[in-house]
């Protein structure tokens, strides 16, 4: 069921861009040296080039109806899927990293869902949002679907995850992270993919299913903690994943 103007050329043009896009924002961070709310690069606003790119390729290939199309999706109701989406969609992130914090708690600080300030909550969700439905309206309404078609939606998730971890790289850097910090988000990024594709696909493929788990993971992740936290926080989304992708091991067609 891929959407009709993400062919194979298209899909490579789209993670092309990704980078040439990206690329601006990576040299401003380094350059400037500015940061952002709790430490976090110029770079990171590199979260608008997903919606950006798919933009581009979509305009060039169907015009503004194209374009048009492709908000539809991200913020569309999809095919009929469980009802259970928004619950679920919203709920397994803090749930999640309240497991994480229990576990962590005897050997450190607690991780990012205790640590996000109460009187900014509502507005941090607001910035989590729009971040998530630019990145998500690339990651999802445009790639997902094609990539889907070809590969299955476990080869899906692994590859966009994949691709998607290896894009934050430098911001990450620049934050000031260590290797080991950083290969324990890889971990957790791919497998938080992973999620996102079954919750997508749960939902009778409705954008805004990846859009608000996106939302409230980078919500509940706020403030990352120590690389302790950050690794058992990767080891139980993976173990997530590795659940979620158990009827698509077994055969069963999504």
């Amino acid at each position: 069921m891929s959407w009709e103007f993400t062919g194979g050329r298209a899909l490579a043009g789209f993670f092309v861009l990704l980078v040439v896009l990206a690329v601006p924002f990576w040299v401003a961070g380094a350059l400037t040296g500015t940061t952002l709310a709790r430490g976090l690069p110029l770079s990171a606003l590199m979260f608008v080039v997903p919606a950006v790119a798919a933009a581009i390729i979509t305009y060039r290939r169907a015009g503004a109806g194209g374009v048009r199309r492709l908000w539809a999706r991200t913020f569309g109701p999809g095919e009929r899927g469980r009802r259970a989406w928004p619950v679920a969609a919203a709920l397994l992130p803090p749930a999640l990293a309240v497991v994480c914090s229990a576990v962590t708690l005897p050997f450190g600080p607690p991780n990012a869902l205790t640590a996000m300030p109460l009187l900014t909550a509502p507005l941090l969700v607001v910035v989590f949002l729009l971040a998530a439905a630019c990145e998500e309206a690339g990651w999802t309404a445009f790639a997902t679907d094609p990539l889907n078609d070809r590969l299955g939606p476990l080869r899906t998730g692994l590859l966009l995850g994949v691709i998607w971890g290896v894009w934050h790289f430098v911001p990450l850097a620049q934050a000031g992270h260590s290797v080991v910090w950083i290969a324990w988000w890889f971990l957790g990024t791919v497998a938080a993919r992973v999620v996102i594709v079954w919750l997508y696909l749960e939902a009778g493929r409705a954008g805004p299913a990846a859009v608000l788990f996106h939302c409230m993971l980078n919500a509940a992740a706020y403030n990352y903690g120590p690389t302790h936290a950050l690794a058992v926080s990767a080891i139980v989304m993976s173990v997530v994943a590795a659940a979620a992708a158990l009827p698509w091991r077994a055969g069963v067609r999504v």
